[in-house]
């Protein structure tokens, strides 16, 4: 032994090790530059669909609504519409609706107009009338019984009977009449405006002149 201090070896860098190190960074990386091209190709579609057909904003339902409907915020939406496919009249912010009552049914994703509300020029009631119908008021003490719970929009048959008359002789002189509107309590109205033809009018002219006896029959809703 001659007292000299035995030398370091020298060893290699493992190029494995590092490259273990830096995969959390590579993984880092390359979520931020995937997050990066999703941001801009969602910028570069809005961008290309903005210009390649205008919209504009409306008011359109969220839910089937029927005529009578008084409108909730739960039931409405604003949304971006193609110009193009917006009616005249059309609405624009759920305040122009809500609280107000439908006289036309609309369906869901339908625009909102403001010829659909009441109150409205020209929602009068003759507006409301369909083609070859006119409007009849008939108060509820016509009727052998109580009127059922309605609401505007509904349809109703009418069955005539002549007290001594054999059953067979019960029939019905007007079916799927239109609930127009009533007075008082939906579940107890004093009275219903109904939309019927001239001959309708005649029938229940002529059974109520005569004596007969009127029962009023709430259809289901979309029709018997």
């Amino acid at each position: 032994m001659d007292g000299k201090p035995t030398p370091t070896p020298e060893t290699t860098p493992s190029w494995a090790a590092g490259f273990r190190r830096r995969i959390p960074f590579y993984i880092i990386l390359a979520v931020l530059l995937a997050a990066l091209a999703g941001i801009l190709t969602f910028f570069f579609l809005n961008r290309l669909q903005a210009n390649a057909l205008p919209t504009a904003r409306a008011l359109v339902a969220q839910q089937d609504l029927r005529p009578g409907t008084e409108i909730t915020v739960e039931m409405v939406e604003t949304r971006p519409v193609p110009e193009g496919l917006l009616p005249e009249g059309h609405l624009t912010d759920a305040a122009q609706a809500i609280g107000r009552m439908l006289i036309a049914p609309v369906k869901a994703n339908e625009v909102l107009l403001n010829s659909d509300f009441s109150g409205e020029r020209g929602s009068g009631l003759s507006a409301r009338l369909p083609d070859g119908r006119w409007a009849i008021v008939i108060p509820a003490g016509w009727f052998a019984s109580p009127v059922p719970q309605v609401i505007t929009g509904d349809h109703i048959d009418l069955l005539a009977y002549l007290a001594g008359q054999p059953v067979e002789e019960a029939g019905l002189i007007v079916s799927s009449v239109e609930i127009l509107g009533f007075d008082g309590a939906s579940d107890h109205p004093d009275q219903l405006t109904l939309a019927v033809s001239i001959e309708e009018a005649v029938a229940i002219l002529y059974a109520r002149a005569n004596g007969f006896s009127l029962l009023i029959l709430l259809q289901p809703e979309g029709g018997s």
